[in-house]
């Protein structure tokens, strides 16, 4: 199971911080709006980490088991981008730190450093939608085959 989501998160990693690199070259990095493709880029790694475990279980897996591994695939994929972001803001200066507080997540009050942003904004987005992503695949997968109970 560790292993799977490992192997998918690193796999779903990469398209998120290739995505994100196509986004900085292009200069659309500003535009928060197109951070939804994360989570169509999470959605497509979660449920094919998932999908891989039902395939080694031969069809067989546990509610919760399949439901961890979608986790862990979340998890490990936004820590790694977020400290792929880290060390973007790091390099890159404060823009991206200014554009991703702009949402007022954080108050008028608060100061927003990198290390609150990317906590906060990107690893509670990341992980909570990959938990629910992952609550969702599982109303899928759950089922040995994918009929309607009661049918022929």
């Amino acid at each position: 199971m560790e292993k799977i989501g490992l192997k998918y998160g690193l796999l779903t990693a990469a398209g998120l911080i290739g995505y994100f690199l196509l986004m900085s070259l292009l200069g659309l990095v500003h535009i928060i709006e197109l951070r939804f493709l994360n989570g169509l880029i999470m959605a497509v790694g979660v449920s094919m980490a998932i999908r891989a475990y039902k395939i080694k279980k031969e069809g067989n897996i546990g509610y919760f088991s399949g439901f961890g591994v979608g986790t862990l695939t979340a998890i490990v994929s936004t820590t790694l981008f977020a400290a792929l972001m880290l060390l973007y803001i790091k390099l890159a200066g404060d823009s991206l730190v200014e554009v991703l507080s702009a949402e007022r997540y954080f108050g008028d009050r608060v100061q927003s450093t990198p290390g609150i942003v990317v906590f906060s904004v990107l690893m509670l987005e990341g992980v909570i939608s990959g938990v629910l992503i992952s609550f969702i695949a599982m109303q899928y997968f759950k089922q040995k085959s994918h009929k309607v109970p009661g049918s022929p």
